[in-house]
């Protein structure tokens, strides 16, 4: 590989923009051409099957290759469960607290290997994932079940394997979001969210991120947290020489690539501007910016990297070291053997993959509970809990599992109401038993009303189709588990369950405390 690189290719290099849809457009063809925007990072909106994600991994990297002379990193956030961009003709692996459900690390290995083995394939290089985050705070809205659990040794031990098996495939795992995004309870992507205490008080949030680095990791994620009581500056992780370069780089030793968050979201955004920010991010010891969704940002980010250059606000020097470690990795991953497009969805991995999601299902509350012959389901469709999952259209709770298991079933609003709770009741008069599920109850507490008021007088099993919070306030004669996902191979799980062809073995990855 040519590392003789002009300015303008050696600024792009550090840039990592998205496209609008599921081919290379106009304005994405001339921001490369032009400003030598060489990396890409992709979403739901640009995959419509595998065979176009193919193509247009393809298409990415001849573009790149040919304008700017070294290959894409091309990138994704397919962390299993909720955080999925692949579409349904892939293998979708759980969540990562599905995982740690298992109890077994080899589960997170052969998570990460059937996952890296897929991206390979397609042609992605990149993959943001695992979680590093640690997750301590019950009301975070954007981790949850995007965490193996809220024990720092247990993700530790989990992420490593997940990273070793992604990485075996020749494809970057990217560690995230340090130094720690799991004691929040507001979500970066709409504030800018603030975490006190010093940073002995980080120490556990961190140690996942350290284990990591020590298991080799190839990539580590910023989160736009400000820790006001560390970073005097009231600038947030992303854009800390603190957190960036002492702690991440000096002290823990990590010497891959540092990936910022997206720095189109409100945390960045509406405070520093995506375009300072980026620069600021740079300056602090990133290496890779991601602005994810609007190439004018990534443009107007490429100039002003330029213009700190000139001006001496960046570091030459720091800038072309951060430059060439950004292509010795693109040559690493270039030489790595890439996996044919047969294996993606492959009968092979779905039927591993369904033995991984039978084995993450977790018997939380054990009440007696028989279903009978004529079950009500009962549940709210799959709604976008956060802005950064992905949105499921494919699967309905309710009407799937009566089809799987036998029964009826009947749809709710995300929040019942009394009329709507009296409406289920009396549908569930003649039922042999009730299956409720929930999504995201402990911030909907009708659900949970509609569950107890269900209890009075019906055997009730509650399944918490995302974070297991939801079962905390269940009255104590439900029967409950949690299955960490709303998605197909959950319900062919969860119907295989009820069918007795397997059994809960799960264990329960974080602590459930009644009116926390």
């Amino acid at each position: 590989m040519d590392l003789e690189l002009s300015l303008a290719c050696r600024i792009g290099q550090h840039l990592m923009c998205g496209l609008p849809g599921y081919t290379l457009d106009d304005t994405f063809r001339e921001a490369v051409r032009k400003y030598k925007i060489s990396n890409v990072i992709l979403f739901s909106r640009n995959i419509r099957d595998k065979e176009q994600l193919f193509e247009l991994c393809a298409d990415i990297q001849e573009l790149v290759q040919t304008e700017c002379g070294v290959p894409a990193l091309i990138g994704i956030d397919q962390e299993g469960g909720m955080v999925s961009r692949l579409s349904s003709d892939c293998t979708i692996v759980p969540s990562a607290m599905a995982i740690g459900a298992t109890g077994d690390e080899r589960c997170a290995l052969r998570a990460g290997i059937l996952t890296g083995r897929e991206l390979s394939a397609l042609g992605v290089n990149v993959d943001f994932a695992p979680s590093l985050d640690m997750n301590s705070n019950p009301h975070n809205p954007v981790i949850g079940v995007r965490s193996y659990g809220d024990d720092p040794d247990v993700v530790s031990r989990f992420a490593r394997s997940m990273v070793e098996g992604i990485q075996s495939q020749g494809v970057m795992a990217v560690g995230k979001h340090f130094p720690g995004h799991g004691d929040t309870h507001q979500d970066s992507h709409l504030v800018l969210p603030a975490v006190g205490g010093e940073l002995s008080d980080l120490q556990n949030h961190i140690l996942p991120f350290s284990e990591a680095v020590r298991g080799g990791i190839q990539g580590i994620m910023s989160s736009h947290i400000l820790f006001p009581d560390i970073e005097k500056e009231n600038v947030p992780a992303t854009m800390s020489p603190f957190f960036m370069t002492e702690l991440l780089k000096n002290t823990l030793g990590f010497k891959g690539l540092v990936f910022s968050d997206c720095m189109e979201m409100h945390a960045i955004a509406k405070h520093s501007g995506t375009v300072d920010g980026t620069v600021s991010a740079i300056k602090a010891g990133v290496d890779v910016v991601l602005i994810s969704h609007t190439i004018s940002l990534g443009i107007a980010a490429a100039e002003a990297i330029a213009k700190a250059l000139e001006e001496g606000i960046l570091s030459r020097e720091v800038f072309d070291a951060s430059t060439e470690k950004i292509l010795l990795a693109k040559q690493m991953l270039q030489e790595a053997e890439r996996k044919t497009l047969s294996v993606v969805g492959s009968a092979m991995h779905e039927k591993e993959n369904q033995r991984l999601y039978a084995q993450s299902l977790t018997l939380v509350q054990d009440a007696p509970f028989e279903l009978g012959g004529n079950p009500l389901f009962v549940g709210v469709t799959c709604f976008q809990a956060t802005v950064v999952s992905s949105e499921e259209h494919e699967v309905v709770f309710a009407p799937d599992m009566a089809h799987l298991v036998g029964g009826s079933s009947l749809v709710v609003s995300e929040n019942p109401d009394e009329k709507e709770i009296q409406r289920v009741l009396s549908q569930a008069s003649k039922c042999s038993s009730v299956v409720v599920g929930t999504y995201n109850g402990h911030q909907y507490p009708g659900q949970i009303a509609l569950a107890n008021a269900l209890a009075k007088d019906h055997p009730v099993l509650t399944v918490a189709l995302r974070n297991p919070y939801d079962l905390a306030e269940l009255d104590v004669h439900i029967r409950s588990i949690a299955v960490y996902a709303y998605n197909r191979d959950v319900l062919i799980a969860l119907a295989r369950l009820l069918k007795g062809e397997i059994s809960c073995t799960g264990l329960l990855p974080v602590q459930l405390v009644r009116g926390w």
